[in-house]
């Protein structure tokens, strides 16, 4: 059974082929989840034109809804890791996860190459402090 036979959706239809290549696509986060799938660092920078289509803005507010959607999911990777969950404020207030979210939305990086850089400056930032502490008491 493929999905346009099964009858037991949500909507109470059939799923007819015809129905489904037809429908509007759907203009919010699952539309910017849909683009994502499967898609690798070189092809992330074409997906402006698309989302330009999408929501029928131009290409510099494409741009923007490309980046604040990664954005989001850089807040929502650091919120599910164990070792940045504690330090998000420290993010927010000293890193520039928008510049990070940029580089991601133009093929640059990936978002899981975002989370290893902040784990990274994290791992460096406590080691720094331990360091000061030695050198200030010992000084």
């Amino acid at each position: 059974m493929n999905s346009y036979e099964n009858s037991d959706n949500i909507f109470g239809k059939d799923n007819d082929k015809i129905d489904i290549d037809n429908r509007e696509p759907s203009k919010g986060k699952n539309a910017l989840d849909a683009l994502h799938e499967d898609i690798n660092k070189e092809n992330e920078k074409n997906l402006n034109l698309k989302i330009s289509d999408i929501y029928g803005v131009d290409y510099d507010e494409a741009n923007e809804i490309h980046i604040n959607y990664h954005s989001l999911r850089l807040r929502k990777m650091i919120e599910k890791s164990e070792t940045l969950s504690s330090m998000s404020a420290f993010i927010d207030s000293h890193l520039d996860l928008i510049n990070l979210s940029t580089q991601v939305a133009f093929g640059e990086i990936t978002e899981n190459t975002c989370i290893d850089i902040l784990i990274n400056v994290m791992k460096n930032q406590k080691e720094t402090r331990i360091k000061d502490r030695y050198i200030n008491f010992y000084s």
